[in-house]
């Protein structure tokens, strides 16, 4: 999935730096984990504003999926803008960039609903757990079919998951990862080759073996080379 990103900041360095981190991790930090440079192109910057009324002419055409907004801007304050974009609906999550530190300024942006709140001068590994949470959120809400427990605990940031937020690439969703960790936690100590695992909870040899070297490579599991009657390696893979 990419999501269309709006950055709304007056310091145009900074403004290039979020732009060019959204679309090239990679380039941007340097030394990445290889699970965050496989996030590359899940981010398009659709528009730059330098100060509110740049911005509202923006979000007059377009509704981001995620809006990138300063507080203290040139001709007044984004606190009042995401308050005027609640005002319309506009559904579009918000994360405040600021260098301010009054806790009435914290308070009022988590009133106004703002989805996460970074402090200047901002720290790269920071902003990356930010995304991960959107990221989470957005994925809990396309494959929802109905509300559950598990849902709203990924939405509320009350889950294992969203404490300590992973970003997934491509390919991976969090519901099939869900069904391999808990069938791993089922059969405890018990080793699955990829075929295995596949027919266990319902998909194919190849989609169960991306999902098991995600988690190979996340180290949540261990692999170990096995042979088959007729002598053809294949990896089982065993957590804990």
């Amino acid at each position: 999935m990419t999501y269309s990103v709006v950055i709304i900041e007056d310091e145009l360095e900074v403004a290039q730096l979020l732009a060019q981190y959204l679309l090239l991790p990679n380039g941007v930090a340097g030394n990445q984990t290889a699970r965050q440079s496989l996030r590359q192109g899940q981010y398009q910057v659709v528009g730059i504003a330098a100060n509110l009324s740049t911005a509202n002419g923006l979000l007059q055409a377009i509704e981001p999926d995620l809006i990138l907004l300063d507080i203290h801007l040139p001709d007044g304050n984004g606190l009042d803008l995401l308050s005027e974009l609640r005002a319309r609906a506009i559904k579009s999550d918000v994360m405040l960039l600021t260098a301010a530190k009054e806790v009435e300024t914290l308070e009022k942006a988590m009133q106004l609903g703002a989805c996460d709140f970074l402090v200047k001068p901002l720290m790269l590994n920071r902003l990356d757990q930010a995304l991960a949470r959107f990221e989470s959120r957005q994925q809990c809400l396309s494959d929802a079919n109905e509300v559950t427990q598990s849902m709203v605990d990924t939405l509320f940031g009350s889950n294992e998951q969203t404490k300590a937020p992973v970003r997934l690439p491509k390919g991976v969703d969090q519901l099939t990862l869900r069904k391999i960790i808990d069938a791993f936690k089922e059969h405890k100590k018990t080793p699955f080759t990829a075929q295995q695992m596949g027919d266990l909870v319902g998909v194919s040899r190849s989609t169960a073996r991306r999902y098991l070297e995600y988690l190979l490579e996340a180290e949540q599991v261990s692999a170990d080379q096995s042979y088959g009657s007729i002598g053809r390696p294949e990896r089982c893979y065993k957590m804990g």
